[in-house]
């Protein structure tokens, strides 16, 4: 696990959804999280015909600069695969999160929480937990803001084995 897991966002996202992801990440996985500061994204990871970034592209440029165990922000759609998304993370790197179609801080920090739990190795999950796939606005609202059962001593195992 790393000693600190590091929160970057853009210039447009208020300080006030920033201290709120950071207080319920740490309430859900118990760790150190930093809040870096404002990172502008790249434009060749813009999509014109979108008007989207390109989630992959942007976690690809944070990796070349070897920043791993990240959240990041940021107030401009996103996409995967041409396809629209909240986030996108990837287990042992980072997530990327969009502040722009969530309307309150417990959503977007609810859809932070559910990708830092990927970074940190957790899987989808089929119960009532916040690692269950928001597929559509209302699964989100209604998903908990807390890991099930199984997800925690699932994570619990992490914690150890990356120890």
């Amino acid at each position: 696990m790393p000693r600190d897991f590091k929160i970057f966002y853009n210039e447009n996202v208020p300080d006030d959804i920033v201290d709120h992801v950071e207080m319920l990440l740490r309430d859900i996985y118990s760790l150190s999280f930093r809040i870096v500061g404002v990172r502008i994204p790249r434009q060749d990871c813009w999509d014109d015909s979108k008007h989207s970034f390109d989630a992959k592209a942007l976690l690809r440029n944070m990796g070349r600069d070897s920043t791993t165990f990240f959240t990041w922000l940021i107030d401009k759609p996103l996409i995967v695969n041409q396809e629209n998304v909240y986030g996108y993370g990837e287990t042992l790197k980072g997530s990327i999160v969009t502040t722009s179609k969530l309307a309150t801080k417990t959503l977007i920090a609810k859809e932070v929480a559910f990708h830092v739990g990927t970074v940190l190795g957790l899987k989808k999950c089929s119960e009532d937990c916040l690692m269950s796939v928001s597929e559509n606005f209302e699964r989100l609202i209604h998903k908990p803001s807390i890991l099930c059962n199984m997800c925690k001593m699932k994570y619990q195992r992490l914690k150890i084995r990356y120890a």
